[in-house]
This record gives structure tokens, sequence and C-alpha cells, in this order.
């Protein structure tokens, strides 16, 4: 064979492995949720996986889908969930804003109602958790669902969201813990709601979201409190809304998600991961079940895939599955 045959044929041979090359990371699963919802969220604490709130198909005779104050606790030791203390009256049920300061958990607004009944209705609702005990804080200056938060600096960031189903905000509003007080920030280039975010060095990297006519977008885009400005990175690969997102040894993975166009059941199983260092997405191994409204917590060197619906709109699991990079 000649040199130049023998050197195509090699390119070829690299080119085809690249292409079949299996993603980085793992899933495995872990028992079940003890109540099916989705539209929750997910948060760890003290070693531990709270899930609170949500949307359930659990519902009183006649109702198909009812709001959820359940707050589930699972040991990863004892590999077994356990009741918390449900969510205050007062607070929101679903499409939860919460970040954490230290050792406690803040809600930051979302939706009560259901839209078949009474329309989701946004409350401005903040509450602190500390695994114990819930403490209502000065509310929000917008009432707003399906939005993101993260604390950075000993700040808490709310970005997005909507003040009605489906409607998309650009707002953002600084919560100061230490003196129970907000303040208006930069708004984001790209108003949307279902969104997602992660705290990266300092800034917060928002990910993904559905427009007010509910079309996905890849926006990713990350805030600088210091300098409040708004900066473009590069796409999210796949347009998602209703996704989760959590860091993991300095990188953010976009995990699972939604869309309203095309045949159901319009759910995503992608799991894709953003790079500050290299400014880039690297694709990992996918959910092994596709899901929407799932809530995505961080515990030692894994992530935790919680609940979800598995099918666009209204639809409920019980799963839990950990990812491992």
């Amino acid at each position: 064979m000649p040199a130049s045959v023998r050197w195509l044929a090699a390119v070829v041979l690299v080119l085809c492995s690249c292409g079949d090359a299996t993603p980085p990371g793992s899933w495995t699963s872990a028992p079940p949720l003890p109540q099916e919802r989705y539209e929750a969220h997910a948060m760890a604490l003290r070693g531990r996986i709270y899930f609170f709130g949500g949307i359930t198909d659990l519902c009183p005779p006649g109702e198909s889908a009812c709001v959820s104050d359940h707050v589930d606790v699972f040991d990863p030791t004892a590999r077994q969930w356990s009741p918390g203390p449900p969510l205050p009256p007062e607070a929101p049920r679903h499409h939860l804003a919460m970040a954490q300061v230290g050792d406690t958990i803040y809600l930051l607004g979302g939706f009560t109602g259901i839209l078949a009944a009474q329309n989701f209705m946004p409350l401005a609702t903040t509450f602190s958790f500390d695994g114990t005990t819930w403490r209502r804080l000065a509310d929000q200056p917008l009432a707003r669902g399906s939005a993101t938060a993260e604390a950075i600096g000993g700040k808490i960031y709310v970005a997005g969201g909507g003040i009605a189903e489906p409607d998309a905000r650009a707002d953002l509003y600084a919560y100061d813990p230490s003196s129970d007080t907000w303040a208006a920030r930069a708004p984001m280039p790209t108003a949307r709601e279902h969104v997602a975010s992660c705290p990266l060095a300092d800034t917060m990297l928002v990910v993904g979201g559905w427009l007010g006519d509910r079309t996905v977008v890849h926006s990713a885009e990350s805030y600088d409190p210091a300098t409040d400005h708004w900066t473009t990175l590069p796409d999210l690969p796949t347009a998602r809304g209703g996704l989760g997102a959590r860091p993991l040894r300095g990188i953010c993975f976009a995990i699972g998600g939604e869309e309203w166009s095309g045949p159901l059941p319009g759910t995503f199983a992608d799991v894709q991961g953003f790079d500050p260092r290299s400014g880039r997405w690297t694709t990992y191994a996918p959910l092994p079940h596709a899901r929407h409204g799932l809530g995505v917590a961080a515990l030692g060197d894994s992530l935790y895939a919680v609940g979800g619906g598995d099918i666009r709109g209204n639809s409920y699991t019980t799963l839990v599955e950990i990812f491992t990079p």
C-alpha cells in the first residue's frame, strides 16, 4: 500500500474513532422519592439532599395535578428518604428559585397554583431554612416563578423567570442576607424563564431557558457582581428549558430539559458541561432517563438528579440518579 494511501486510511480511522468515543462520566441509580413530582428544587445541606415542593399527581379525588409542600431528605449513608419540615403556608410551591449561603438555604420566590384550575400565581415571599426551621424574610421587589438564583460573595442573585406562564423577564435583583434588603442590578441580556444557573469563579453562569412564547434558547451568559456586568459565553450546545444545573470540579453541568415544539415526549437526556478555564462545552454521559423539571444537587464528587417529568408538561417520576464525571 502506498504511503499516501496508508496516511489517508489512518486519518479516516482516527476520525471514525473520535465519533464513536464514549462520553465521559457515569450514572447510577439511588432509592426513589417517596412522592413523585416535578418542578421541584434539590439542594445539598450538611451531607444530605433536600427536595423541596413541586407539582404532583398524588391529589385529592377529582384533581389530576396539585401542588406539594413536601420536603424530602435523602441520607446517602443510609440510602433512605425521610420527611423534612414542609414548606411554609405563605411560600411558593413550585418553579422555585433557591440558593445557599453557608449552612442556610434561601427560598426566593416561585409559583403556587395549577394552570388548569387557577393559573400559576407568582409569589415574592422569601424564606431562610437551616434544615429545621423556616424563617420569613423581606419580600422580593418582583413576584415571579421559573427564575434562577445563586449565592456569590455572601449575597444572592435572582435572575429571569416570569410573572405568569409563559412569560420571560430579564430582571436581576440582589439580596443581602446581612441586612435583609434587595437591590436592582443589571438585567440579563436575554430575557428567559425555566432557566438554570451555576456559580463559577465568583460569577453567575445562566444557561438555557424559554422565551416568552416557550421557544427554547441556547443562551449562556455570565454575570460578574463586582462590575455589575454580563458577558455572553459560547452557546449551550442543546437549546432547552426546564433543565437543571450545578457546578462540580469547577465545571457547570447542564442536565436534562424540555421543549414545546415537536413530538412528544419533548424531554432531553443531554448532559453538557462548561469549563470557564477553557471556555468550552463538553458532552458527558446522558441521563439514563430523559427528564425536565428535575432537581440537581451536588454532594461530594457527584451530582444528584432528582424527580422531574419524563414527558413534556405535566408528568411525574420518583427517579433519583447519581452522576459521577
